[in-house]
């Protein structure tokens, strides 16, 4: 699948919603429309959030990027979602390359955070080069851990 990633602007904002909103990090990290609207407009205002597009221009999908959110030093990936019919095509790998792309253009590692339910994105992750670098058990909710991977 042909994807263009691009910076993203509050004409995506119900877009980037139904990624998230319609994930199992979005059951379990958002709990409604109204607080998910108010994060991603952060994210869009800040102008950090950039949309996975198709051939057509129709959003896929984003990820969100600090580019010294890690130790306000190294490009970190605040989020990345994908809508669900979607997932599975590549979208998030061309998510993850654009992030690199940009990330190593004046830093040397790269960091990202990713949740223990989520095994398939961990999976991504490490088949792209990152290596876990530790585990904040807890870190957002009870019974969650946080994996901190690191690529360089």
């Amino acid at each position: 699948m042909e994807v263009a990633v691009v910076k993203g602007n509050m004409a995506y904002l119900a877009d980037c919603r139904e990624s998230l909103l319609d994930s199992r990090l979005g059951e379990i990290y958002f709990s409604s429309e109204e607080r998910t609207n108010d994060f991603l407009t952060e994210g869009l205002t800040k102008e950090e959030i950039f949309v996975a597009l198709d051939e057509s221009g129709h959003c896929l999908g984003f990820i969100w990027i600090a580019l010294s959110g890690a130790f306000s030093k190294f490009p970190y990936v605040h989020l990345i979602a994908v809508k669900a019919p979607y997932r599975g095509r590549g979208v998030g790998s061309s998510l993850l390359s654009f992030f690199e792309q940009v990330g190593f253009q004046n830093a040397n590692r790269l960091f990202l955070m990713v949740s223990d339910f989520n095994p398939r994105a961990k999976h991504l992750y490490e088949s792209r080069g990152y290596k876990e670098v530790g585990l904040i058990p807890e870190f957002l909710r009870p019974g969650i851990s946080e994996y901190i991977m690191m690529k360089k």
